[in-house]
């Protein structure tokens, strides 16, 4: 194929990708995932956000200092995840303003990701695109990202590519180079999430397989390359370690986190967690089921037996089964690491996994040409289209309800951001709106709210002094809604907007205690 042919192709796919992202929203409503890794650029651009308490997620209160330094900076988005997935996503945001600027970017690291994972095994494009699309939950993590997966992967390929450079360099300059950039890929990944580290025992598995490759044996690896080596370890550990150790405004250190993703010792719950993830492979409808539930079907292992038929096959015919048999050795480790972790259980957990499947799948699929791959991507595709099939008869999970991305897009062109003190109950609505909106945006996220009276009070002070009526959003039936105490604390509504079960209830100046 010619090269002109090629790229136009990619460009093809590449904006067909975008589209299909673009429009997913009418089909795949937001969770409120997709959001929480932006919120340090969401209270970065909101006017008055530092003006705010900082209750629970409120801006700042997952700011941490750095070791020997007094000001808090805001190096987290969340509990255990990093503020560094802002900044790729900052074009994005900055370029559509609206909630769908995530899809786009979940769809553009797919694309990046395709690429690099193409270069760094030396496969067909139709190869890695196949086996990209072989379990729809793959490319659907990428797009409806809650991880964040898509980052995570394109930050882990870059690494693996850089590590091949410097085995691959000739002068010791070059060599120390590229392994910089590796250990500095690798840090930025912990960084965007501290799970990560469960694909680090494949990157020392790639590590020794490249020097094999080389007729490099651990002696002559350990001789030869020690300067890159060290320089490599060295941008990965001192970094890390300054980040593990920075402190929060409570005074942990940020290495507490790391019990949110600890490893559990009791075999029945390694077991449980296992089943749960196992899922991903043996049911295919479950591409996203935190946003959509879809219709069972009799097709759904489809993805199961499709990937060991292209596996068996490449076990007799590929000249590269230590490669594949590798890749899924590495599998097999990162699952093993995610099932011992009792946190477990969503798409974006089974993704760590999944990669180094994925990877040995493009590796089988390249081995049976040009003609089985067609067949396995018209398997892929029959696969898909039942997919798309079922769309008119599935449910939205409640806390991804459509009614609650109408609703907010209704505050937003109403202009209710800029007027008043939002109030939201829910975490859902409320990293939305932090990102989305008029720059003198004002919200604080209470959680039950209408259940604690002192938080109440807390509010009305506050909207006395910023002079802004609350706009209380939460999705609790109105009995639950506007309380006794909400009366006590807000006054009556003044207005109430309803999008299904969801509602922003406006109202007047707070009374005076």
């Amino acid at each position: 194929m010619r090269s002109s042919t090629r790229v136009g192709l990619r460009a093809a796919g590449a904006l067909a990708l975008l589209g299909a992202a673009w429009f997913s929203p009418r089909a795949i409503p937001y969770n409120m995932d997709e959001f929480v890794h932006y919120h340090a650029l969401g209270c970065a651009a909101a006017a008055h956000a530092r003006e705010l308490p900082t209750i629970r997620d409120g801006c700042g209160y997952f700011d941490l200092r750095l070791p020997g330094t007094s000001a808090p900076l805001p190096l987290r988005s969340y509990l255990y995840i990093g503020s560094f997935p802002a900044l790729p996503f900052y074009p994005f945001w900055r370029l559509v303003s609206d909630p769908v600027a995530v899809r786009l970017l979940g769809a553009a690291c797919f694309a990046v990701a395709t690429l690099l994972a193409a270069r760094l095994l030396g496969v067909a494009a139709s190869a890695i695109v196949t086996a990209g699309l072989v379990f729809p939950v793959w490319l659907v993590t990428f797009v409806v990202d809650e991880g964040p997966v898509g980052l995570s992967a394109v930050l882990l390929l870059l690494a693996l590519l850089a590590i091949r450079r410097a085995l691959a360099a000739s002068h010791t300059r070059g060599s120390a180079a590229w392994a910089a950039a590796a250990g500095l890929a690798l840090f930025l990944g912990l960084w965007t999430k501290l799970v990560f580290a469960w694909w680090l025992p494949i990157v020392a598995l790639f590590v020794f397989e490249e020097a094999r490759r080389r007729g490099l044996s651990a002696r002559a690896l350990a001789q030869r390359r020690l300067p890159a080596l060290l320089t490599g370890a060295a941008l990965l550990a001192v970094p890390t370690a300054l980040l593990l150790a920075s402190v929060d405004r409570d005074g942990r250190r940020y290495a507490a986190a790391l019990r949110q993703g600890g490893l559990s010792t009791e075999p029945e719950d390694v077991e449980a967690v296992a089943l749960r993830l196992s899922a991903y492979v043996t049911d295919g409808s479950l591409a996203a089921p935190r946003n959509l539930l879809l219709p069972s079907s009799g097709l759904d292992v489809l993805p199961l037996l499709l990937s060991l038929g292209v596996l068996a096959l490449a076990a007799r015919r590929s000249q590269r089964r230590r490669e594949i048999a590798t890749w899924g050795l590495g599998a097999a480790l990162t699952f093993a690491f995610v099932a011992a972790s009792g946190y477990s259980r969503w798409p974006h957990h089974f993704a760590f996994p999944l990669l180094p499947l994925v990877l040995a799948l493009a590796l089988a699929l390249d081995s049976l040409g040009a003609r089985g791959r067609l067949a396995a991507g018209a398997i892929v595709a029959v696969f898909w289209a039942s997919l798309g099939a079922r769309l008119p008869a599935a449910r939205t999970p409640f806390e991804s309800s459509a009614d609650k991305d109408r609703l907010l897009a209704f505050v937003r062109e109403r202009g209710l951001d800029r007027a008043t003190l939002q109030v939201h109950a829910s975490w859902g609505t409320y990293y939305i709106a932090q990102l989305f909106g008029d720059p003198a945006r004002m919200l604080v996220y209470a959680r039950r709210v209408m259940d604690d009276p002192d938080r109440l009070r807390q509010m009305a002070a506050l909207a006395r002094e910023k002079g802004r009526p609350p706009l209380l959003v939460s999705s609790r039936r109105w009995d639950r809604l506007h309380t006794p105490a909400v009366e006590a604390a807000f006054g009556s509504p003044q207005h109430t907007w309803q999008f299904g079960p969801w509602r922003a209830v406006e109202y007047g100046t707070p009374p005076e205690d």
